[in-house]
């Protein structure tokens, strides 16, 4: 294992600094934090860790106002997407194979900046998506995991995208957005559970 830090310019008037961890593969992992979810707590640490024994390199990206410690503005996400492309664009032509793993916010921006690399076909991991996040899921398909308790993403959302083509959804019932419950055992339970999926997901190429 290589750790390589990608660090760039970035609006917010701080560089950023992204994680690459190399292992000579053919197939990059890129993870897209929350918005106040770093690619550090676990969603999607450990799926980062299932990733990687899955014979992926990782790129664990950080936006420029998190890196500014400010707080993110809706208005500015045009430039958020362009810096993560930016950012990938730096390490994406040593690769066969893109993965984009996605929480929350990241599910959003991840889907955007898909669309920027058109000749590429990446596959995506949507964790705990957001409602504008929908169109993009019926887009490019993928792993969908999300809990029926998510104030931001409900049942019925889910229910919507299970129809959706080449699209696996895992639903977590009674789980929040952050993929837990008031059961500690359980939440831990549901984290094995998301690691499993991950891993038959990531194994399948």
């Amino acid at each position: 294992m290589h750790i390589d830090k990608i660090i760039l310019p970035s609006e917010w008037g701080r560089d950023i600094s992204h994680k690459h961890i190399k292992n000579d593969n053919t197939t990059v992992a890129v993870f897209f934090p929350g918005q106040n979810y770093s690619c550090e707590l676990p969603l999607l640490y450990y799926t980062g860790k299932s990733a990687y024994d899955e014979g992926h390199d990782l790129l664990m990206l950080e936006y420029g106002y998190q890196s500014a410690r400010t707080a993110f503005e809706e208005a500015k996400v045009d430039q958020l997407i362009q810096e993560c492309y930016t950012s990938i664009n730096q390490i994406i032509n040593n690769y066969n194979d893109v993965v984009f793993v996605s929480k929350s916010l990241g599910t959003y921006i991840a889907g955007k900046t898909a669309e920027l690399f058109k000749e590429r076909s990446i596959r995506h991991v949507f964790l705990t998506p957001i409602r504008s996040t929908i169109p993009i899921i019926e887009k490019f398909g993928g792993l969908v995991v999300s809990g029926t308790k998510d104030p931001v993403f409900h049942e019925e959302d889910i229910e919507h995208i299970e129809g959706f083509p080449n699209t696996e959804v895992l639903r977590i019932k009674d789980a929040n957005h952050a993929l837990e419950v008031s059961d500690l055992h359980q939440s831990l339970e549901i984290l094995k559970s998301l690691v499993e999926v991950s891993s038959r997901f990531f194994n399948h190429k």
